[in-house]
Order: structure tokens, then C-alpha cells, then sequence
């Protein structure tokens, strides 16, 4: 079954504006993946994205969110502790595969590394199922979203 995945303003449960965030079916990441992993808890985290304070971290997140060559794969900073906004403390990973037409977030796992050596060391989470989404509709919520940053519509 494949996913969508696309860039929308929302407003998350730890924030008091709507900003720009990604969507999985209609509903914010952070959410999405609280229901998707069975763990509450992810509903309170931010996306790397554009949660990040450390210019460095921030750079690192979305090198990680950019589809590589097919056949490769990545780990991904998806979501951090909203409190911290950097890569030192909750970070929630994804392995990042991309095989054909197709984006899949295979597994999901706590990074043990930090900062710059984020998801090099993991533990994954055993129960997690796979994630996949049309490649094209991944690329297009990831451009999406940087446009929505700089402030083009």
C-alpha cells in the first residue's frame, strides 16, 4: 500500500502557531507516526526539518530527507524533542530506501548517536512496519516543503 506524503501549514500539539510541516495521509508526521508505531509520546516530538536550531543539524536533516541514487539507504532524522530542537536528545529514525519508484521508510529506531552522528548508532524499534510512498510524491512534498520555508506559495 503505498502513502501520501505532502507539505501543508499545521499546527502541532507542543506549538502555538501552524507552520510548515509534512503530512502522511492528511495527518501531521508527528501524529501519524504516534498512531503508526503505537507510542503516544511521538505526538509531542517536531520535525527535523525545520525544528532544528543547530544550522549544522539542520543541514544534516535535510541532506538525510533527500532521496538518494536507487537501491541506497539512509537514516533519517525524522522527528526531535521539541523542547531541545537539536539532535542531542529524542530522535526518532527512519532507514530511508529507495528502490525504483518508490520511497520507503523500512524500519524505525531511537538514535542513540547525537548531533552529527545521529542514527549512526540505533535501536531499533522490533514491532515497527514499513512506510512507502511513491517516490515523485515524496521528492514533490520535500521540494514543497523547502519552498513553504523560503516563503514561496
Amino acid at each position: 500500500m503505498l502513502h501520501t506524503i505532502k507539505t501543508a501549514r499545521h499546527q502541532a500539539k507542543f506549538s502555538r502557531n501552524a507552520c510548515a510541516w509534512l503530512l502522511i495521509d492528511d495527518v501531521g508526521i508527528e501524529q501519524w507516526l504516534a498512531e503508526h508505531l503505537a507510542d503516544e509520546q511521538l505526538s509531542f516530538l517536531g520535525l527535523s526539518l525545520n525544528w532544528l536550531i543547530d544550522d549544522a543539524e539542520e543541514a544534516l536533516a535535510k541532506r538525510r530527507f533527500t532521496p538518494g541514487e536507487d537501491g541506497s539507504s539512509t537514516i533519517v532524522p525524522l522527528l526531535v524533542c521539541s523542547d531541545d530542537m537539536d539532535l542531542g536528545c529524542t530522535v526518532l529514525v527512519a532507514e530511508q530506501v529507495v528502490e525504483g519508484g518508490t520511497l520507503s521508510w523500512v524500519r524505525f529506531g531511537w538514535s542513540i548517536s547525537e548531533g552529527l552522528e545521529v542514527g549512526a548508532q540505533t535501536r531499533w524499534i522490533s514491532s515497527s512496519q514499513p512506510v512507502v510512498f511513491a517516490l515523485e510524491n515524496f521528492q514533490r512534498a520535500v521540494e514543497d516543503f523547502a519552498a513553504m520555508l523560503a516563503g514561496y506559495p
